[in-house]
């Protein structure tokens, strides 16, 4: 799957419990706890992490403001 050009996918582990991949390209992969009862519930908490990491990765990039 992909949201906002980032790879991922999620995988269902014992007990029946669902984490999240993502493949960011630079050769290593985020792997989130197996932890949702859900398939849809992991896909959903990956687009979250997608998205904070995106905000994460501005926030650094953003120049200093003058105040």
């Amino acid at each position: 799957m992909r949201h906002r050009g980032t790879e991922f996918d999620v995988e269902e582990g014992p007990p029946s419990r669902w984490r999240w991949i993502i493949y960011p390209g630079a050769g290593r992969d985020l792997v989130g706890e197996p932890k949702f009862r859900s398939r849809e519930a992991a896909v959903a908490a990956c687009i979250e992490e997608i998205n904070n990491g995106i905000e994460r990765s501005r926030a650094r990039q953003a120049p200093p403001t003058d105040q």
